[in-house]
C-alpha cells in the first residue's frame, strides 16, 4: 500500500464488517469480529448501534468510533487495508 492511500469511504456492512474504500480504488470488507468480540478498548462496538457509528477521521488515515467515555477507538488506514488484502488474497486462493 503506498504511505499515502486515504480512507475515503467506510460503510456498515452488517454488525462486526465494514466496506472500506481508498482513494487509489481499491476497495474490500474488513472483517472486526474478533477484535470486538475480545473485548477490552473495543468492548462496546459489540453493541450494533455503537458499531454503526464508524467515521473516517484524520483526513482518511484512520477510522474511529466515540466510546462511552468519549474516547476515540480506531483503526489506521494501514491496519485495515492490510486486513482486506489477506481477506481478497485469501478469497483467491
Amino acid at each position: 500500500m503506498s504511505a499515502q492511500a486515504k480512507i475515503v469511504a467506510c460503510e456498515r456492512v452488517r454488525h462486526g464488517v465494514l466496506q472500506v474504500t481508498w482513494d487509489d480504488g481499491f476497495a474490500g470488507p474488513v472483517d472486526l469480529h474478533c477484535t470486538i468480540e475480545r473485548g477490552g478498548v473495543y468492548g462496546f462496538l459489540n453493541d450494533a448501534a455503537a458499531f454503526a457509528r464508524v467515521a473516517v477521521v484524520d483526513d482518511g488515515q484512520a477510522i474511529a468510533w466515540s466510546d462511552p467515555d468519549g474516547d476515540r477507538i480506531g483503526f489506521r488506514a494501514e491496519t485495515l487495508r492490510a486486513r482486506a488484502m489477506k481477506r481478497a488474497f485469501d478469497a483467491a486462493a
